[in-house]
């Protein structure tokens, strides 16, 4: 019973965490908070603390994936990974997700410079130049 009262106690801490969070500004804050009913979580086979807090990074490193590379991982071999192994997913997706902002926003830039340059060169064309004289033309 130990055990379920220590999972009472992380999911009830995690969701007063979340609730503080957005009780910070709350007219631009929004969040779900965790059930707490523990049947919930024993279908599911987290009947400790340390089994919600693996099943938790398990879930994130499954959507990090999902964002970062367009495929939805193999659940089974997420809750085989430790903790750590599971964190270093995470941190790897998000450094992918970063990379491939960057280069968006890279892309983006090389597009803005080159609409800016063709309006320049399209504005110089356009424009008259003064009228030539026979006489410029007698110099060339």
């Amino acid at each position: 019973m130990s055990n379920m009262n220590d999972l009472a106690a992380a999911l009830a801490a995690r969701n007063a965490k979340t609730l503080a969070w957005v009780a910070e500004d709350p007219s631009n804050r929004w969040a779900m908070t965790l059930v707490e009913d523990l049947a919930h979580w024993a279908d599911m086979g987290v009947t400790t603390a340390a089994e919600l807090e693996h099943y938790l990074l398990a879930t994130e490193a499954y959507e990090s994936c999902r964002a970062a590379h367009g495929y939805k991982p193999d659940w089974s071999g997420l809750m085989a990974m430790t903790n750590a192994e599971l964190e270093q997913e995470i941190e790897w997706d998000a450094r992918v997700i970063r990379e491939e902002i960057e280069r968006e926003e890279r892309e983006e830039q090389r597009e803005r410079d080159e609409q800016r340059a063709h309006e320049q060169a399209f504005n110089a064309a356009m424009t008259p130049s003064g009228a030539w004289s026979i006489g410029d033309l007698v110099s060339l």
